[in-house]
């Protein structure tokens, strides 16, 4: 019999887990491949990030399309009060469609785009790459997550920080530092169908948080040049 596995994310380790990544990539960039930010290319990039996150959800969108997702059923959003930018698929995702959409901003934005970047000196797109890496880190957590399962089906709750794994599998025994089950329940497909409504959904106070953020970051460039 199949399960309903409700998990939800634990959004501190997860950040901590993401500023690591991001010490480390920045080591590697510097101790090993002498590539050196200036000022200006910091705030360009740091400018331009907000951009690039749009990218990365885009390519979560593509990577559900991939996996046989219906466009219509794919969901974008931002909730910077809860750290998160989001792509929600409403409708039931297999195994191999969720992860080929946790992978592809990982790989398409942060490692094929990180290795041209240092190749090229392209160090604005350099360090979009790390940021964008380290973006990823819940992604490739999840990815390495479900990878191990060997029967799973991937639903959303409608909500950005969690998300439902059904399986045969008993899968209370899986722990994970950066998500946790909060509830189990007997599958019943009827249980997992959307009322999509927007397409796109941005909280007040993430569409304020832009505008500022993007005014502020243009102030500093004109500053700098």
């Amino acid at each position: 019999m199949k399960k309903a596995y409700k998990y939800k994310m634990k959004l501190i380790p997860a950040n901590i887990f993401a500023i690591i990544i991001f010490i480390i990539m920045l080591i590697i960039t510097i101790g090993f491949f002498n590539v050196y930010f200036t000022p200006i290319e910091i705030l360009i990039a740091t400018l331009l990030m907000l951009f690039w996150f749009i990218l990365h959800e885009l390519l979560h969108g593509l990577g559900f399309i991939l996996g046989v997702v219906k466009r219509k059923n794919i969901k974008y959003g931002a909730a910077f009060e809860k750290g998160i930018v989001y792509t929600l698929a409403l409708q039931e995702v297999s195994k191999k469609g969720i992860l080929v959409s946790l992978q592809m901003p990982f790989m398409v934005i942060g490692v094929i785009t990180y290795i041209i970047g240092v190749i090229f000196n392209l160090n604005i797109l350099t360090l979009l790459s790390i940021i964008n890496l380290t973006g990823a880190a819940l992604d490739i957590v999840m990815f390495l997550y479900i990878m191990k399962l060997n029967d799973v089906i991937y639903s959303e709750t409608g909500e950005p920080d969690e998300f439902i794994l059904i399986s045969k599998e008993n899968l209370t025994n899986k722990k994970s530092m950066f998500f946790e089950i909060v509830n189990t329940k007997e599958y019943k497909k009827s249980d997992y169908k959307f009322d999509i409504g927007n397409r796109i959904e941005i909280s007040k106070r993430s569409l304020t948080a832009c505008i500022v953020f993007v005014l502020v970051m243009i102030l500093l460039i004109v500053i700098s040049i």
